[in-house]
C-alpha cells in the first residue's frame, strides 16, 4: 500500500509540475489576446479600401435615398458611438436599415457598408477585411476619427 501511495504521489507531483510549467505560457497567451482585443480600434486599419468601395455600392443602392454621406461623417455622427464597439453599430444597421426593409442585405453587405462609413470618417484602410461576425466586431472599439487625415468624408 505504501508503494502504491508513493507511486501515486510521484505522479501527482509530476502532473502538478507539468501544469505549473504550462500555466505561465497559457496565461501569457491569454493576456496577449486580451491586450490585442482591448487595443483594437477603428483606427487600426480594420477594413480594406476594396471593401469600402463595395460598401459604397451597397450604400448607393440601399441607403443614400434617406441618408446623405455628410450625415454619416463627423463628430455629430460619431459622438454617440465612441466607446462602443463596431458590433453595436453593425447590429443597429442590420436590425434597422434600410428603414423600409430592415435586415434585407447580407451580413457581408452590412460589413461593407460599415467599412464605407468608417472610410467616410477618415478611419484608415488596411489589409484585412472587416468581418461580418459580431463576435469579431465586438473586439473593435469605436474611437473618434483622426481629424488630421483627409478622406472621402472631408
Amino acid at each position: 500500500m505504501t508503494s502504491l501511495f508513493s507511486r501515486h504521489g510521484a505522479w501527482t507531483i509530476v502532473l502538478a509540475a507539468a501544469a505549473c510549467a504550462g500555466s505561465p505560457a497559457r496565461a501569457s497567451a491569454q493576456t496577449t489576446e486580451a491586450a490585442t482585443a482591448e487595443s483594437l480600434t477603428t483606427l487600426a486599419k480594420v477594413y480594406t479600401a476594396e471593401q469600402a468601395a463595395k460598401g459604397r455600392e451597397s450604400y448607393m443602392a440601399s441607403c443614400v435615398g434617406c441618408h446623405k454621406p455628410v450625415e454619416l461623417a463627423g463628430e455629430r455622427f460619431w459622438s454617440g458611438l465612441v466607446g462602443k464597439t463596431v458590433a453595436d453599430f453593425f447590429a443597429y444597421l442590420r436590425s434597422s436599415m434600410p428603414q423600409d426593409n430592415p435586415a434585407s442585405l447580407s451580413d457581408d453587405d452590412y460589413a461593407n457598408v460599415t467599412a464605407y462609413i468608417l472610410q467616410l470618417n477618415t478611419m484608415p484602410a488596411g489589409e484585412r477585411l472587416l468581418p461580418s461576425d459580431t463576435v469579431e466586431l465586438a473586439k473593435i472599439r469605436v474611437v473618434p476619427p483622426d481629424t488630421t487625415r483627409k478622406g472621402p468624408g472631408k
